[in-house]
């Protein structure tokens, strides 16, 4: 499994090219056709936005608590919350030839409450040493590492790839070391509460 939603999540207002990054950079879950289409959802209505807000806080805490290894127990709890109005039932199919096969159909109320037991759902199942930060320094994206080495560093090769590899290059022409330099201190995370009045930042 790789948590398509997780990352997409904690990724959603992070510039995917972080040499170009606006002031200020937009919000997509500023209005509902913006929402949609950034998570993948057939329409949105207004009335939905501040729970996405809420949930795409969460998320955005409760990554930065793993990859810091400070605790995700009040993270992970408001995240349950979000993801408690999803309920399932279960089904019991019977095939042709008396075979029996169970599955969960799941209630869909809301889209804050579908995505947040999709990630849930996630986070129980992936690797999380693999759950990584861009180590680029003038990135602040998450990816999920699925190489058979799990040695990838960056979450894409363009840019971050290959504009570090020339950083390394030029230094190690100039007699320096990479190692020697270290590493730009990684810019804050850029909060979009400004946009969405009334969201708050969860704690880990």
């Amino acid at each position: 499994m790789t948590p398509d939603t997780l990352v997409r999540l904690a990724n959603l207002t992070v510039p995917r090219k972080p040499d170009r990054r606006p002031l200020v950079h937009p919000d997509p879950l500023a209005r509902p056709a913006t929402a949609a289409r950034a998570l993948g959802l057939p329409r949105l209505d207004a009335g939905q936005l501040g729970a996405l807000g809420e949930l795409h806080e969460t998320v955005v805490a409760l990554v930065d608590c793993l990859l810091s290894g400070r605790s995700v127990a009040l993270s992970a709890a408001r995240l349950v919350a979000l993801a408690q109005p999803s309920t399932a039932t279960v089904r019991l199919d019977v095939g042709e030839d008396r075979t029996l096969r169970g599955r969960l159909e799941w209630s869909e109320p809301t889209p804050a409450a579908t995505l947040a037991r999709r990630v849930a759902l996630e986070l129980a199942e992936i690797d999380m040493t693999r759950l990584r930060r861009c180590e680029r320094s003038a990135c602040d994206l998450v990816f999920y590492d699925t190489t058979r080495s799990a040695t990838r560093r960056w979450h894409a090769e363009s840019p971050c790839g290959a504009r570090e590899r020339q950083r390394r290059y030029r230094e190690t022409s100039r007699g320096g070391s990479p190692a020697d330099s270290p590493p730009a201190g990684r810019p804050a995370r850029a909060s979009s509460e400004a946009t969405r009045p009334g969201a708050s930042s969860p704690g880990g």
